[in-house]
């Protein structure tokens, strides 16, 4: 049962090739807050590299937990990255889901026994994810 869902910044939450954030991503974020654990993994040098890019306080309010590479020193595909996360939520690799716009580190996220979705762009995935995650009543929503 999925329990959290960890997704990737640049390429999921935030458009960097379009300087725009994925506002269909964000809304389904915050339409999973009350019923999963919230996390941002993204290959960037520090969570202040984050934060300039978010309103302020606003990445805080997203995600329970925000892991940036350059903050713990390995990144995505490292195994640990992963299984670091899913400690810091609390829960087991086996009940995250992993979104990412690189099907690599989507399958990284599965050899560490995580869920994957390959992020193809806002305009099929976030309805998909909304349909799986919201839509599934099988799924252990957080307490």
């Amino acid at each position: 049962m999925i329990k959290a869902v960890l997704f990737d910044c640049f390429g999921v939450v935030l458009d960097v090739m379009r300087n725009r954030r994925q506002e269909e991503t964000i809304a389904l974020i915050r339409d999973l807050q009350p019923h999963y654990k919230i996390a941002m993994v993204s290959n960037v040098s520090s969570r202040r590299r984050l934060d300039e890019r978010f309103e302020p306080g606003e990445l805080d309010e997203l995600f329970s937990v925000v892991v940036a590479s350059g903050d713990v020193g390995f990144d995505k595909p490292s195994p640990h990255i992963f299984t670091m996360t899913a400690e810091k939520l609390q829960v087991l690799p086996e009940e995250c889901l992993f979104i990412d716009d690189i099907e690599a580190f989507c399958k990284a996220a599965e050899a560490v026994g995580m869920q994957s979705h390959h992020f193809l762009g806002p305009d099929q995935s976030p309805a998909a994810l909304r349909q799986l995650l919201l839509g599934d009543t099988l799924i252990d929503k957080k307490p």
